[in-house]
């Protein structure tokens, strides 16, 4: 499995708009996510893998991790191609509707090993395949795309909404038994929405997802905020986890917490994630 670094914010930048891609740098961002796929008319296709690829061999050692989300079929392997000769630079690859191993094997053969690839699950095939995408050797992390998948199920917004509560539990479910990073959310299209916004963002993160895409750059700080462990977490965590320490070093294997409850090692594990800094864990060891 390649190595992968728990992302809270992508912030998604067209691919063939220079001058947003320098500025979405500058955005706060852990990583910047460009675009080669929806946002770009197939005329511009080309000209924003330059973009993509000017920017990756432009890069220093600070700043955001820059990604890239490629496109399926013909153009996603010329897409791929390119960026392998950049790999160096790139924090890892997008790749869009990804439904089916075979081309998510030929992706991962044409790039090196070092760039991490996070299926796009935006199709009910997707979901059907969730646990063989999950299961792929070079997968770290899936994104899931909440507008293309409603939109191929023909849903209205109260049914959207249960029908999305069930992809996300799907997604967890298989990132978690895969051992991969906990799943990025989909996007938020109303950005002028602060509060609608953060409530689903903080939504998100309390089941368990590891962060979600920016599309416009005052989303980020949001994002970050809700994906980050509050103080209020922390304090108790804190003493959660002295607790049981105290309680191991004595012999001992459940402590009760304030509340009365009974604390073993699977409620105290969550606890030190928190004051690890995140609220998700990192991917564990495949057999």
């Amino acid at each position: 499995m390649t190595a992968a670094t728990l992302l809270r914010s992508f912030l998604y930048v067209p691919g063939d708009r220079a001058d947003r891609v320098a500025k979405a740098l500058d955005a706060g961002a852990d990583a910047v996510l460009i675009d080669l796929e929806d946002s770009v008319a197939f005329s511009a296709k080309e000209a924003a893998r330059r973009v993509a690829l000017d920017c990756l061999r432009s890069r220093s050692r600070g700043g955001p991790a820059v990604w890239v989300r490629i496109n399926s079929g013909e153009i996603g392997r010329l897409d791929a191609a390119a960026l392998a000769a950049e790999s160096a630079a790139l924090g890892g690859v997008v790749l869009a509707k990804c439904d089916d191993l075979g081309w998510l094997d030929e992706i991962a053969s044409t790039l090196p090993l070092s760039v991490p690839l996070a299926p796009l699950i935006e199709s009910a095939l997707g979901l059907r395949r969730l646990d063989a995408l999950c299961a792929h050797p070079r997968v770290t992390q899936c994104h899931l795309g909440e507008i293309d998948l409603l939109a191929e199920l023909g849903a209205g917004a109260e049914a959207g909404s249960l029908l999305l509560g069930h992809a996300h539990a799907e997604l967890l479910y298989a990132s978690a038994a895969a051992r991969i990073l906990s799943p990025i959310g989909g996007v938020y299209v109303a950005f002028r929405d602060v509060e609608g916004f953060t409530a689903d963002s903080v939504r998100l993160a309390q089941l368990g997802f590891a962060g979600r895409p920016a599309l416009h750059p005052s989303q980020v700080p949001v994002i970050n905020a809700a994906f980050r462990p509050s103080a209020d977490e922390l304090a108790p965590a804190a003493a959660l986890v002295a607790s049981y320490d105290g309680a191991l070093a004595s012999g001992r294997g459940v402590v009760t917490d304030e509340e009365g409850k009974m604390v073993d090692e699977a409620v105290v594990r969550r606890a030190r994630r928190l004051l690890a800094g995140q609220r998700q864990g990192e991917p564990g060891e495949r057999e």
